[in-house]
C-alpha cells in the first residue's frame, strides 16, 4: 500500500517539479529580463534654469514637491496622501497633455533607454497608451508623469511567475487549492518513501 501511494503520487508530482525546476532555473539566469522590465522615465538628468521657474501659489497640507526637466520643459510633481498632480514649473499652473505631447514624452524616454533598439518607432496611442513598432505598449500616467511598459517578452515571463507559482487557471481561489495540493503532494510522496526506506532498512538488517 504504501509503495502504491509513494508511487501514484509522484507521478502527479513530477509535473509540478518539472515546471518549478525549469522555471526556477530560469528565474535564476534570467535571460532577456533587463530588457523586458525597461524602466523608462520622462525625467531628465539636466540641470533646469532657475530663473524660468515659478514658485506654486499654494499647496495643499501634508504635502510634497518635486522639480523636474522633462522635453516639454520643468514640471512639479505634487504629491498628497490622496493624489498626485502635475504643474507646470513656468507658469505655476496644473498641467494637461495633449495626445502630441504624450507621445513626445514617452518618445523621450524611450530614446534614453539602454534598449531603445527594443522598441522601434511609436505605431499609435489610445488614451495614455503608445503603442511600439516592436509591439510594446508604454502606460502614461498624466497626474505623475510617470511611465511603464509591457512587451511581448514582459509577458513571457510573466507567465513563467504564474506558472511558477502554479497560478495555472486564473482563478484565485483554485490556483490556492492548487498551491496547497503540491506542497501537500510532497509531504504524501515523502512520508511513504521514508516509512518503505526505513523497512528495507530494517530488513537488512
Amino acid at each position: 500500500m504504501w509503495a502504491r501511494i509513494h508511487r501514484w503520487s509522484a507521478i502527479v508530482l513530477v509535473s509540478m517539479l518539472v515546471v518549478w525546476s525549469i522555471t526556477g532555473l530560469l528565474f535564476h539566469l534570467k535571460p532577456g529580463w533587463d530588457r523586458a522590465y525597461d524602466q523608462l522615465s520622462v525625467k531628465r538628468d539636466e540641470p533646469i534654469d532657475t530663473s524660468s521657474v515659478v514658485a506654486i501659489a499654494s499647496l495643499p497640507k501634508s504635502s510634497s514637491i518635486e522639480l523636474f526637466g522633462t522635453v516639454l520643459g520643468p514640471m512639479y510633481r505634487v504629491t498628497t496622501t490622496d493624489s498626485s498632480s502635475i504643474v507646470d514649473a513656468t507658469t505655476g499652473r496644473p498641467r494637461t497633455f495633449t495626445p502630441d505631447e504624450v507621445v513626445r514624452l514617452v518618445d523621450d524616454a524611450v530614446s534614453r533607454s539602454p534598449f531603445a533598439n527594443r522598441y522601434g518607432a511609436h505605431v499609435g496611442i489610445a488614451g495614455n497608451d503608445v503603442r511600439y513598432a516592436g509591439d510594446q505598449v508604454v502606460t502614461f500616467s498624466p497626474s505623475t508623469l510617470r511611465v511603464s511598459q509591457q512587451g511581448r517578452d514582459t509577458k513571457r515571463i510573466d507567465w513563467l511567475y504564474r506558472m511558477h507559482y502554479l497560478q495555472w487557471t486564473g482563478n484565485k481561489a483554485i490556483d490556492k487549492i492548487l498551491a496547497v495540493g503540491g506542497l501537500v503532494l510532497i509531504w504524501i510522496v515523502m512520508i511513504p518513501g521514508l516509512v518503505l526506506f526505513v523497512r528495507r532498512i530494517r530488513r537488512r538488517a
